[in-house]
C-alpha cells in the first residue's frame, strides 16, 4: 500500500464519523463531547456570561452530576445564528432545569466503514491513474500477445 494510500486511510480513522446521541447528564464521564439544547430558564441564567439570546451549547463534559453539569465550552448557539460561536475550553455550570436536551457524541461505526471504503476505493483509483500517467502501469487490451521473432 501507498504512503499516500495509508495517509488518508489514517486520516479517515482518525476522523471518523460521528453521530450525537440523547444521554442523561448523570451518566457523562468527564471530557465526553456533548451538545445542550437549553431551557428558555437556561438562556436567561447564562446571558450574564454568554450574553443573550443562547439557545444551545458545545463541548466537553467538566463534572456532572444528578442537579448540575459543568461544561468546558466548544461553541455557543444563538437564536437567529446560522453559525456557531467558538469558545476556548471556558467553563460553565449548569442547572438540571437549564437543560432541555443533551447529546453526547459517539462514533457512528456504520458511516465510518462506508466512508472508509469510498476513500480507499478513490485512493487506489488515484494511485492507478497516477502510475498509468506516468507509464508505471498498463492496461491489458484482453488480446494475445504478439510472438517473439
Amino acid at each position: 500500500m501507498s504512503p499516500l494510500v495509508r495517509s488518508l486511510t489514517a486520516l479517515l480513522v482518525l476522523a471518523g464519523c460521528y453521530r450525537y446521541v440523547p444521554t442523561s447528564h448523570a451518566e457523562l464521564p468527564p471530557s465526553t463531547a456533548v451538545t445542550i439544547e437549553l431551557t428558555t430558564r437556561g438562556g436567561l441564567n447564562v446571558a450574564p456570561k454568554l450574553g443573550d439570546n443562547v439557545v444551545g451549547l458545545e463541548g466537553n463534559v467538566a463534572e456532572a452530576s444528578t442537579s448540575s453539569l459543568t461544561l468546558s465550552l466548544a461553541g455557543v448557539r444563538r437564536r437567529g445564528d446560522t453559525a456557531v460561536s467558538t469558545w476556548s475550553g471556558e467553563a460553565i455550570t449548569l442547572a438540571s432545569e437549564d437543560i432541555g436536551q443533551i447529546k453526547r457524541r459517539e462514533l457512528s461505526r456504520s458511516r465510518t466503514a462506508v466512508a472508509s471504503a469510498a476513500v480507499g476505493a478513490a485512493s487506489v483509483s488515484l494511485v492507478i491513474a497516477i502510475a498509468k500517467a506516468a507509464g508505471k502501469a498498463e492496461g491489458s487490451t484482453g488480446g494475445k500477445p504478439s510472438p517473439s521473432p
